[in-house]
């Protein structure tokens, strides 16, 4: 019994500690906030980030590397938490640190803007007083946010943290957030209904997507590589949605007839290869391996799977794409774009619907391709798919709707609209 007190005195006392550094970590990091709102500004240091700092990718990598190439006036800095991102970029040419380095922080602390894809913790949060903010998201919105849809269970917190989440914690309202349509803007605000300006400039990815001639040429490395191992005509790619944490054990495999023997064969008769990108947190594969062109004797040599460690940013091998495959996944909205088919697979729509996500419009009205209820028919479909394309005109519906822009000037909309923010800026 003894024992058993002495054990709950030392965790409790852990608990509290933890809690009391909580505490003193939320008033530092505070006290920088305000002390950043006290530092000029200067109107070309763009501050860029994206995904919390873990990857170089979505609309603030292409925007970064517009910057890059045609605004050398604007001094473009890009902060990770990634070694290997920021060695990379270095290697380029570009400025990039490490998100609190003392460059780092140094250099949020001079920024007129910071330019981020997910939120403002994206970059370095605590050295943004005084800056504007540039929300350039990640899709067009299809799916509700938890808040406006189906809420998900809260971890419980300490004291510490939620007064950090709820008081100390700083909060930045946007200034600006992108869209790619008067469609889309108008969803934009009831997600971001805060915010004080929502541009229709479309989105500086498919800048990538469509060519744009200051990118040179997007080469997807792994593509290559897959060709030198397989002589393929068509490359067909799987993208399955995120799914919150409740549904992160779903098979979206075997459960709905996935044979890997099957898929294989169907490939190799049409002269094509499936790329499979998932998130990283998906526990179910479509088979007990993988297919890695650099493997020796792979079983299943048109099947790859990728994650998003794998590949960050998808948007080189969505130009190659020749056949996209998706369920509730936004990207498809940008594939429009290229004006190519797509198979929809929404196996488990009133699943997702209930139980994670609800959506924004009616998914059969915004869905302009022929849908599966499984992996057999998704084969059969992806074959009618290459013999002939009979969506055409449902396509370019649709992306009307949602893309107004067809052309590779996304980036340069978006870097005007950022100009005339901060022209708006005292000096």
């Amino acid at each position: 019994m003894n024992q058993r007190k002495t054990t709950r005195v030392k965790l409790l006392l852990q608990a509290w500690l933890l809690s009391l550094g909580e505490l003193a970590v939320a008033v530092a990091t505070r006290t920088i906030y305000l002390i950043s709102g006290f530092v000029p500004r200067r109107k070309n240091i763009w501050i860029f980030g994206s995904w919390d700092g873990k990857k170089f990718a979505d609309n603030p990598k292409y925007l970064f590397l517009y910057i890059h190439h045609k605004q050398p006036e604007i001094t473009g800095v890009w902060l990770s938490r990634n070694k290997t991102i920021l060695a990379d970029l270095r290697a380029s040419g570009n400025k990039a640190y490490y998100m609190h380095s003392l460059r780092g922080i140094l250099y949020s602390m001079r920024a007129s803007c910071i330019i981020f894809s997910v939120g403002v913790s994206d970059v370095n949060l605590y050295t943004t007083k005084g800056t504007k903010s540039v929300q350039l998201w990640h899709g067009t919105p299809l799916k509700k946010f938890p808040a406006q849809g189906r809420q998900t269970p809260m971890r419980r917190s300490s004291y510490a943290r939620r007064l950090i989440d709820e008081g100390l914690r700083p909060n930045k309202n946007y200034d600006v957030v992108i869209a790619t349509s008067d469609e889309s803007k108008q969803t934009m605000k009831t997600v971001f209904n805060d915010a004080r300006e929502i541009a229709v400039t479309g989105y500086p990815r498919n800048d990538g997507l469509l060519g744009a001639p200051w990118l040179n040429k997007l080469d997807d490395e792994y593509v290559r590589r897959i060709k030198r191992e397989v002589d393929f005509q068509f490359l067909f790619l799987y993208v399955p949605t995120y799914r919150q944490e409740a549904s992160r054990e779903l098979d979206l495999f075997t459960r709905y007839g996935f044979e890997a023997d099957t898929v294989n064969q169907t490939l190799r008769e049409l002269g094509a290869i499936l790329i499979i990108k998932t998130h990283l947190y998906f526990r179910a594969r479509p088979y007990d391996g993988h297919a890695d062109p650099d493997s020796d004797g792979a079983g299943f040599e048109r099947i790859f799977t990728l994650s998003d460690e794998d590949l960050p940013d998808i948007y080189p091998l969505l130009r190659e794409t020749d056949v996209l495959i998706t369920d509730y996944s936004s990207v498809f909205f940008d594939y429009l774009l290229l004006d190519r088919p797509i198979v929809f697979a929404p196996f488990d729509i009133q699943q997702y619907i209930t139980a994670d996500r609800e959506l924004f419009y009616d998914y059969d009205q915004v869905t302009p391709g022929p849908k599966a209820k499984d992996w057999p028919d998704v084969l059969r479909l992806l074959r009618e798919a290459v013999e002939k394309d009979s969506w055409k005109a449902e396509r370019r519906e649709v992306c009307a709707r949602f893309n107004k822009f067809k052309d590779s000037n996304n980036s340069e909309r978006v870097f005007q609209v950022i100009c005339r923010l901060l022209e708006q800026t005292n000096p």
